[in-house]
């Protein structure tokens, strides 16, 4: 009696039902793989703005306490740790803010008497918790914001 269900010709093998079962299986989960992959990268632009966001806010921040900059002057009252970027579905998302560095650089292309500072916000951050899904899709993720500071010496210096 199976035989006679194997071979019949009567409609479809279930060979044939368990290949097209299996192909609509692949299919599906391609389909949801790639649905959660542009999810993904899209908390993760999210994220960027919001980091993008606090960097320019530290820097602007650090332009303001230092608005008459000079050789000597110290980065200022900068604060530098953890701050929380989202906290969506009950998981905290932190990023680190480094302390600024302050690069004092003068181009002769220019003229020696204009020297510039570089000041530099970092941020560092991760999509989700240390170990989500895998290292590709969490990696750790880098923001460094640069501004530059153009400002006349004078000749004795």
């Amino acid at each position: 009696m199976f035989k006679k269900i194997l071979r019949s010709d009567a409609g479809f093998g279930i060979i044939q039902a368990l290949a097209g079962l299996i192909i609509v299986t692949i299919a599906l989960s391609g389909l949801f793989l790639s649905s959660y992959y542009a999810w993904h990268s899209a908390v993760g632009n999210y994220h960027y703005r919001v980091v993008l966001l606090k960097a320019h806010q530290k820097l602007e921040r650090l332009k303001f306490d230092n608005r008459n900059w000079d050789k000597s002057a110290l980065i200022g009252n900068f604060v530098s740790g953890d701050f929380i970027i989202d906290d969506a579905d009950g998981e905290i998302i932190r990023g680190l803010i480094h302390p600024p560095t302050k690069v004092t650089r003068t181009d002769m292309v220019v003229s020696q008497y204009v020297d510039y500072d570089i000041i530099s916000v970092k941020i560092t951050w991760r999509d989700g918790p240390e170990n989500y899904l895998n290292n590709i899709l969490n990696r750790e993720r880098t923001l460094i914001l640069r501004e530059d500071y153009f400002y006349r010496v004078d000749e004795e210096e």
